[in-house]
Parts: structure tokens; C-alpha cells; sequence
């Protein structure tokens, strides 16, 4: 029986929402002048701009998942006590001093999910002297998951964890 989960607490950008439908926008134009203009009437340093515009998009669009994010501590999750050490402090929280576990889980990470760093998933953790402590955690693959689900759907956890499941997730937990 597995009796540890170790992962990684990570960070991750938040796309500014102008910029991106601005540069939505310029994609879906270089995409009419580059593939439906007519080629005759096409200038020349237009058909670049609009060429590098649509391949930039193609990355922004379908490469920015592999971006790996950033790492900010680790976080342990045991029988015992769940320890995680966030920008160089660490705090271990006893399971008799553990209010409340919640998991809010999109997916672990793989080629159709387009994240191969794992998805980020988001845990709560509350202690009973009413601290609350939220975490950005990677959940990298179906291995990961299901060690994962062994610490959480054991007795000691039974009565304290809570799921929730996004409505992109393609697996159950």
C-alpha cells in the first residue's frame, strides 16, 4: 500500500485576456490574408507580417501548454501528516490536526491533454486552528493519480476529503 504522495507546488501565468483576444484577432486576420486574399493584390511585406503573425499564433495557441511552469515548494501527502515546503519555509500539519482536504481536480498531464509537465490541479488544505493554505499542484501522470487517490480514499482521510472534478477533466478520480 502506498503511504506517501510527493509532488511538485507550482505557479503558473495567467494570460492577460486584452492581449489575447487582441492577438485572436490579428491570428484569424493573417489567416484570411495568407491563405483566402487574393494572391495577386497581396503586398509583400503584408503577406510576412501576416505569415509570422500566423505562426506565432500557432504557438501561443497549441504550444504555450508545454511551457513548464513554475516551481515555487513540494508538497507531501502521507498517512501520517502532510508536510509541504513553500519559498523556503516548510510546514508540517499532523493528520489529528487536519480539518479538511479539497481537491479540485482537472486531469493529470499527458500528450492529449497537452500538458506533459502534468495539469495543474488545486488543493486546500485546512487545519483545525483555522488556517487555510491553497496549492497549484501537478498531478504529472495516471501513476501519479492513482498514488494520489490511494493517500486520499484511505481511512485516515475519509471523513476530511472532498473532491471536486473540473468539467474539462477526460478521467475520473
Amino acid at each position: 500500500m502506498i503511504t506517501e504522495f510527493k509532488t511538485e507546488i507550482v505557479k503558473t501565468k495567467k494570460a492577460n485576456k486584452v492581449v489575447t483576444i487582441t492577438f485572436l484577432i490579428l491570428y484569424q486576420i493573417s489567416i484570411f490574408y495568407v491563405f483566402l486574399y487574393d494572391k495577386e493584390n497581396q503586398n509583400i511585406h503584408l503577406k510576412y507580417l501576416a505569415l509570422a503573425t500566423y505562426l506565432a499564433g500557432i504557438y501561443f495557441l497549441f504550444g504555450q501548454s508545454f511551457v513548464k511552469p513554475k516551481k515555487t515548494g513540494v508538497l507531501k501527502l502521507s498517512t501520517k501528516t502532510i508536510e509541504f515546503e513553500e519559498n523556503g519555509q516548510t510546514k508540517n500539519i499532523p493528520l489529528n490536526e487536519l480539518e479538511n482536504v479539497y481537491l479540485n481536480s482537472m486531469d493529470y498531464g499527458s500528450w492529449k491533454t497537452h500538458s506533459i509537465y502534468g495539469n495543474k490541479n488545486q488543493i486546500i488544505i485546512t487545519d483545525k486552528a483555522g488556517n487555510r493554505y491553497n496549492f497549484e499542484i501537478l498531478i504529472r501522470n495516471k501513476d501519479s493519480k492513482n498514488e494520489l487517490k490511494s493517500i486520499l480514499n484511505s481511512p485516515v482521510y475519509y471523513e476530511k476529503f472532498s473532491l471536486t472534478k473540473a468539467p474539462t477533466s477526460q478521467t475520473n478520480f
